[in-house]
This record gives structure tokens, sequence and C-alpha cells, in this order.
């Protein structure tokens, strides 16, 4: 019984979300699917049901606070202690693929607006490998250390300077969201080598979900060392990129102006 009625509420609050005429990404991306289809039907209809879905994401408005949200945030990083820079994506951003959806592919969103936003670590990661193999760092293993911070010793370091989460830029008319699509041809092969790839293995298209527009990236600490962190910050994102399927040309920014 309790089951059922779990089942039945489930099932009204996806369809409230699906017939409303603005809703949070977030939410969306986990309740946006009334039911999954059977497991006989799973093939011929998940795709269709998880595109329409992608298709009403990407169509829904910036939420009306989210602007409020990002200027009250703008001017609480804006300071001494802090530097910043806005980029441009080059074309889209995967990030947060593994993350659990009804999509089976996930995107990293913020809580309480569903905007695209990328995750502090992950900019410091990135940044710390250009130290490590790109940059004059490369041959100053304690001030990478200092930087960073360190994890290897008995009792942890914590960096020097903190990356913070980079926020989506809301411009006029700008979509936060974009469809994307992948189309394996060997689908058999690639679940366990049940069977092996031949040329008349039929594609089967795939509906993503990625992020695209200019992002607000901010560092926090002593302004030199801020200063050295958004340059490595800004060479790791426009010559490497971050996010999922950098190889492919995805996560790629533009050189700032």
């Amino acid at each position: 019984m309790a089951i059922a009625l779990w089942r039945e509420t489930r099932c009204v609050h996806a369809n409230e979300i699906n017939n409303a005429t603005s809703a949070n990404t977030g939410l969306l991306l986990r309740r946006g699917l009334p039911q999954w289809p059977k497991k006989e039907d799973k093939v011929t209809t998940a795709g269709g049901e998880k595109a329409a879905l992608i298709t009403r994401l990407v169509g829904l408005p910036v939420p009306e606070g989210y602007r409020w949200a990002f200027d009250r945030w703008e001017r609480a990083t804006t300071g001494d202690d802090f530097d910043s820079a806005e980029l441009d994506l080059l074309g889209r951003l995967y990030i947060g693929l593994t993350r659990d959806s009804a999509l089976e592919t996930g995107i990293t969103v913020q809580h309480a607006w569903g905007m695209p936003m990328i995750p502090g670590s992950a900019l410091k990661g990135i940044s710390r490998h250009v130290a490590q193999t790109a940059s004059t760092l490369k041959n100053e293993p304690d001030a990478i250390t200092y930087l960073f911070g360190s994890e290897k010793d008995a009792e942890p370091e914590c960096g020097a300077v903190v990356f913070h989460d980079a926020w989506w830029v809301p411009q006029p008319d700008a979509k936060p969201f974009a469809a994307e699509v992948v189309t394996p041809h060997h689908t058999e092969y690639y679940n366990m080598g049940k069977r092996h790839a031949t040329d008349f293995d039929s594609p089967i298209p795939a509906a993503q979900i990625a992020a695209q527009g200019r992002f607000r990236f901010v560092v926090e600490g002593d302004p030199g060392w801020c200063k050295l962190a958004l340059a490595l910050l800004k060479l790791a994102l426009t010559r490497h990129g971050v996010g999922g399927k950098t190889t492919s040309g995805y996560g790629l920014f533009a050189a700032p102006r």
C-alpha cells in the first residue's frame, strides 16, 4: 500500500513539473520522467522520451531570481582578496556526466537555481595540472604545494588560494543548456561484449544535455597568488578544457580578449 502510494505521488509530482511553465532544471532532471519505459520497450521508447525531456529542459527560461542571485554573488566576490574573469565557451560543456539522473548521463547544476555550474574542485585540479606540466612552476614543487595544498603528508595542507565554483553568466536571450546526441553503432558489443561489432549494426541515437554560454571564474586569497592562480586557470581552460570529452573539443573556452 505504501509503495503504491509513493509511486502515485511521484507520478503526480512529475506531471506537475512537466506541465509547469518554468521549473528548476535539477528537479526536472530527476523527476521529469513520470515513468520509465518497460524493459521490452526500453530500446524503442526510452530514447524518444529522454530527447523530449531534454528539449523541454533547453527551452526553459532562466529563473527570474537568478540574475539577482548572480549580482549578489558577484558583489560578494569582488574586492582586494578576489580575482575573477569571465570566459566564453567555444562550443559545449559536459560537466557531471556521471551524476545520477533519469537521463543516465547527468549535468552539474546549482541546487537552488538549477543553472549550470563548474565545481571549484574541478577548476583547482586542472590548474594544478597546468602548473605541474606547462608552466614555470613545474620545477618549483614547494610553490605548487603552497598554492594548491597537499594531501600526501601526515597532516594535509590546504592551498593558499580558494577556487570558487564558476557560475553561468546571465545574458539577454541566452540559454544555458543545449541538446546533444551521441550515436553508438555497436550497442550489444559495448554491453559487456555480448556480440562482436560488425558493419551491419544499427546506430541508436542517445540524447544528452550540455551547457553553453559564458561563465565567471573566481579565486580568493593573497592578491599576488590569486593573480598567478587565475593565469594558470585561464591557461588550463583555453588549452585543455574542463569536464568530459575534452579530447573531442568539449569544455574549451575562448582566450580572454
